[in-house]
């Protein structure tokens, strides 16, 4: 998110603060009784940290306006809040940093952290091609590792496919951070959590069982703006598709046949269909999704 760069904007809106990406909520107290604007990219996640200063649950109401890019938790919250203080957004990409186009040197990219069990697979199916995985994880097989923004939309374009994973995993005391929030089970976004019990919260210290929530990543757009074939892998929200649509912006992949998947793509490679999905993405991208978009659509006539 700080290559968002929203200062070029600042002379053509109106008198309000924009908060990006994590904030010291502390801070709020200096300024809470201006216009906040807050663009909130840790939901849902926010809700698996036992952290309250990573939560903020307390200063929500600091806001004047809440720009998420959750949809269920926009939806719960504004219902539970009487509001409409949450809007769902785009995650949007600074046009200015979209790398040109690139000869294609590489099969396949996954671009972020090993969080989950799912992904270890993940980087154990890729490295069975000419691959790149971009990450801060100390591994072996991450092959770029604390590079720089620019480095990494060069390695997304100089590649065929991005591995765009849109899932959250908790366990142990995610669970039970996200039991500790009134009400969580009406957030659509945990609906695959099991339920509290006095079993399952005795069962959660010792059980390594993953659970999947829904949160739709930067990867996605940097992908397509990098004229990269986007490569979902499928769940029961396929959140994705409120921005992209499957067969013509993207493709999915269906958990446990990702290298099935790749293989077929990489087969056909060569015919040219896959092109036409990069290329809608990508326009798609650079006409909707970006940061002058962004502004131009929330912020220019935020009233």
């Amino acid at each position: 998110m700080q290559q968002y760069d929203f200062n070029r904007f600042e002379n053509q809106a109106g008198d309000f603060y924009l908060l990006e990406a994590r904030v010291a909520f502390g801070h709020l107290e200096k300024i809470k009784d201006k216009k906040i604007v807050y663009l909130q990219a840790e939901e849902p996640n926010r809700f698996l940290s036992p952290d309250p200063y990573f939560r903020g649950d307390n200063y929500d109401t600091y806001f004047y306006k809440i720009l998420t890019i959750c949809p269920y938790t926009a939806k719960w919250l504004n219902k539970i809040h009487g509001t409409n203080r949450w809007e769902v957004v785009f995650r949007p990409i600074n046009e200015e940093k979209v790398p040109p186009k690139a000869e294609k040197k590489y099969d396949v990219i996954y671009v972020g952290g090993i969080f989950s069990k799912e992904i270890s697979g993940i980087l154990r199916t890729l490295r069975k091609f000419n691959y790149r995985f971009v990450a801060r994880s100390k591994n072996k097989y991450v092959t770029d590792r604390d590079v720089t923004y620019k480095e990494k939309m060069k390695l997304l374009s100089e590649t065929k496919i991005a591995v765009v994973y849109g899932l959250l995993v908790a366990n142990g005391k995610w669970l039970r951070a996200a039991w500790s929030t009134p009400n969580i089970e009406e957030n659509e976004a945990f609906s695959a959590l099991p339920k509290r019990t006095w079993y399952n919260w005795l069962w959660s210290f010792v059980s390594t069982k993953e659970y999947i929530i829904p949160q739709f990543k930067t990867r996605a757009v940097e992908t397509a703006a990098s004229q990269t074939l986007m490569l979902c892998r499928r769940d029961p929200w396929n959140v994705i598709e409120k921005w992209y649509t499957p067969d013509v912006d993207f493709v999915y992949y269906d958990e446990g046949r990702l290298e099935e998947k790749l293989r077929e793509i990489l087969a056909d490679w060569h015919t040219g269909k896959y092109q036409k999905l990069i290329e809608n993405a990508y326009q798609k991208t650079m006409r909707e999704y970006t940061t002058k978009a962004f502004f131009e659509k929330y912020l220019k006539d935020l009233v």
